[in-house]
């Protein structure tokens, strides 16, 4: 390799010269330090479990700007502690450009040219946040608010929606429709009952049982102040938190509904003290309220501690899109390490959609029954699919990504580096076929939510102001450090509704005038003075949740608001047109493609059904019915492996009933199949699997990293004088 051309740089560590170092450019780059000087700010911390390239590679893959090599001879042996230092010690040196850190990565060389480097070009404190994760084995979690983990009304939100019901269900004829508009109206005149209690005595009856607020410190609100005390009830069998935002205004209670399962997937991030997970929270509601629904959802300051808490609770301008650029504005994690929960796709940037676990919107007065129709909670199909996700990740990092890290000489080309494991890659859509109440078009929105919450607290009197505020102007995009900006930055501030802003007295003089709603929970527009004509099909989808039975449930190839097709067989799970930026589509299986086609050639319909784990809890479950009879059964770690599973189940199930007819004669076509097939189950061991087990297997393939970056330190190739010049 000619050094013709080549810069020469000083390198300095604090006032100490070390020495000189030739900078060669990689490929067709080329860089150099200011005035020609390598200034050594600080020897970043140590490493416990990876290579220090694999960390820079990790949150930047195209990082490595240089190599730095000697070209003097004897070389200055402050260089060769330097070398020797950081890489036995799993350290970098980094060097300040700007708003930007240059680590210098002491290289095992095949050639024993030392002192030698390569540099890693990333975002300042960014380099010290995920080598910290990558060294606990965590990732980040990114989780939405309103009707993702709770709803939240007021006195004014409930009398708006009351009034509003109130008038379709005067306007409305067919008695199951009004049936289940009276059991939505009846829930909400209910809780408004419960937070009008406690707004006036701060007491609440429940059941015979009268509940006295306790007085909850707040350990940080949006103005930083630490001695805040709000009168809190909670009714724990009711999943129900009534607090006051402003405790000295009482026309600012909030009833709060916690959606269920949340205690399982909270335990799940913070077992036995082991911090799997850093949470944030990203959402368009005030920050006040935003801190106060997160601190109920969060008493301990378990997740997020208290100095925390400003800095990881960030509130998007209504019209803005929701970005993990700006979840993370502090730099303390690469959205390659992290993974979104939100009821709503659209509302994140494109580049961070393929991160987002999408679950249906939580409707606990239209669809109080959702939550249970499935064997799986939605927040326990949630945990699921982060636990997936860390333990796949963790596993490709361990085992295959260190493992190619720790391969490469200083020699090698950095062109040829292995790509890291990305967040996005393992998150699967497990939420396909997850019907929880198999249709999302709810009529109103049941909730406040963005901008809606300051509006209804901070005017509270104005009973005749739109229970939606108007939309911000909108916002530029920020610079992303991460990647470009999304050309289509800007998403309506609310949540869906089919009705849009609910304005309760114009519907009603719309009413009055001879104007009729839309059929409740259809997007259809009508003329004035004409009422359509439901059929029955729609008729059962648009009024899911009224307590209908489940023979009306919408089948095979019914979208919901995020385009995915509900009740349908894992053959068609693919992602929708809201999910067009992940790149990880899922194939089917062979079984169930096959087992598809067995249905469509015998006129059939293939479906799967959840069904309650006979092992773990946190297992899937899943029958297969063939025109309604069960034919197959199946359990996985995942929704996908259960499914299949059971398709390969199914297949052999009907493969030894046809063997069985042929034989027998059409007298065997009449025997029982449920006996058949609990014969054929019993013939299969179900691996039990649980949180812990995955973790021992991390733990296991963590050892194994640790070993792989012992057995490179040990059989360095270092002559032996250089070992004895260790220092820290």
């Amino acid at each position: 390799m000619s050094r013709l051309g080549f810069n020469k740089s000083t390198v300095f560590h604090g006032e100490t010269c070390l020495g000189e170092l030739d900078v060669i450019p990689t490929g067709n780059k080329s860089f150099q330090f200011p005035n020609n000087e390598i200034r050594i700010h600080h020897i970043s911390q140590m490493s416990e479990r990876c290579l220090p390239l694999s960390a820079l590679l990790t949150i930047s893959s195209s990082s490595v700007r240089c190599k730095l090599e000697s070209s003097s001879s004897p070389v200055k042996q402050p260089l060769l502690d330097l070398h020797a230092a950081c890489f036995y010690e799993l350290k970098t040196a980094v060097v300040l450009i700007g708003d930007e850190e240059m680590h210098l990565v002491a290289m095992p060389s095949k050639l024993k040219r030392f002192p030698c480097f390569w540099c890693c070009l990333v975002p300042a404190r960014l380099y010290d946040a995920c080598l910290g994760m990558l060294n606990m084995r965590c990732l980040s979690i990114v989780f939405d608010l309103d009707e993702t983990l709770i709803v939240a009304n007021t006195m004014k939100s409930f009398e708006d929606r009351i009034e509003v019901l109130t008038g379709w269900i005067a306007q409305e004829s067919d008695p199951i429709r009004v049936a289940g508009m009276s059991s939505e109206l009846k829930r909400y005149v209910e809780d408004r009952a419960l937070l009008k209690q406690y707004a006036e005595t701060d007491t609440v009856t429940d059941n015979g049982l009268t509940y006295d607020v306790k007085q909850e410190e707040v350990p940080v609100n949006a103005a930083g102040n630490e001695h805040v005390i709000r009168p809190v009830i909670r009714l724990p069998d009711k999943n129900i938190v009534l607090t006051r935002i402003n405790p000295e205004i009482r026309d600012t209670s909030v009833l709060v509904r916690l959606r269920p399962a949340w205690e399982d997937l909270r335990s799940y991030l913070i077992a036995k003290g082991r911090k799997r997970f850093e949470v944030y929270i990203c959402t368009m509601a005030e920050r006040d309220y935003a801190l106060e629904m997160w601190r109920l959802l969060d008493p301990g300051t378990h997740l997020i501690g208290p100095k925390q808490l400003l800095n990881r609770v960030v509130c998007v301008k209504s019209g803005a899109r929701k970005s993990l650029y700006n979840v993370f504005q502090d730099r303390n994690c690469h959205p390659r390490m992290a993974m979104v929960i939100d009821d709503r796709l659209k509302v994140w940037e494109e580049k961070d959609q393929p991160r987002v676990h999408v679950v249906p919107a939580f409707t606990p007065y239209y669809a109080p029954q959702a939550e249970t129709a499935n064997a799986v909670p939605v927040l326990c199909v949630a945990r699921n699919v982060a636990c997936n996700v860390r333990g796949g990740f963790f596993k490709e990092f361990d085992e295959n990504y260190l493992r190619r890290v720790s391969e490469h000489f200083y020699e090698d080309e950095v062109l040829n580096l292995p790509s890291a494991p990305d967040v996005c890659s393992y998150l699967m859509p497990e939420d396909a076929s997850f019907v929880p109440n198999a249709s999302t078009s709810v009529p109103m929105a049941e909730g406040m939510n963005g901008s809606e919450v300051a509006h209804r607290l901070n005017q509270q009197d104005a009973r005749n102001v739109d229970l939606k505020s108007d939309r911000s102007q909108p916002v530029a995009p920020s610079v992303s450090i991460y990647g470009p900006p999304s050309s289509r930055s800007m998403i309506p501030s609310d949540k869906p509704s089919l009705l849009g802003p609910i304005q309760a007295p114009d519907i009603l003089n719309k009413q009055r005038a001879g104007y009729y709603p839309p059929s409740h929970g259809t997007a259809s527009s009508l003329s004035a003075g004409f009422q359509p004509l439901v059929s029955e099909a729609k008729r059962d989808e648009v009024f899911l949740g009224y307590g209908l039975p489940k023979k009306n449930l919408p089948q095979v190839g019914q979208l919901s608001d995020v385009g995915v097709a509900h009740n349908q067989p894992y053959l068609n799970n693919k992602r929708g047109p809201t999910d067009i930026g992940n790149s990880n589509p899922l194939q089917p299986s062979l079984s169930i493609g096959v087992l598809q086609e067995i249905g469509q050639r015998c006129g059939s319909r293939i479906e799967y059904r959840s069904i309650l784990s006979s092992s773990r809890e946190w297992q899937f479950s899943y029958e297969v019915l063939l025109t309604g009879e069960k034919v197959g059964f199946g359990m996985g770690k995942t929704r996908k492996d259960a499914q299949q599973q059971a398709a390969d189940n199914a297949l052999r199930s009907l493969a030894d009933k046809y063997v069985t007819f042929i034989i027998s004669g059409s007298e065997t076509a009449n025997k029982d199949p449920d006996n058949q097939l609990s014969e054929t189950e019993n013939g299969f061991l179900w691996e039990s699997d649980s949180d812990e087990s995955k973790d021992d297997e991390m733990r296991s393939s963590s050892s194994l990293a640790s070993q792989q970056v012992q057995k490179r330190v040990d059989s360095s190739r270092f002559p032996e004088p250089l070992k004895r010049n260790r220092v820290a």
